[in-house]
């Protein structure tokens, strides 16, 4: 059992490390950029929508 699972960490340790192709750090750092930017858009459309309509139930409410 114990030479089953180091066999099997070994194997994984192989692919990981030469198997795997890793972006360069340039495209790396370039996708989380944009992937910070987008999720910044996306919660400041969600607030003002959220901000909006929160704003209309308070004056629907406030009718009754």
């Amino acid at each position: 059992m114990k030479q089953r699972l180091a066999r099997l960490w070994k194997e994984y340790y192989t692919e990981w490390r030469e198997k795997v192709e890793w972006p360069p750090f340039a495209q790396l750092f370039s996708t989380t950029v944009a992937v910070l930017v987008g999720s910044l858009l996306l919660a400041i459309v969600i607030g003002v929508i959220d901000l909006l309509f929160s704003t209309i139930m308070r004056g629907v409410y406030s009718l009754f």
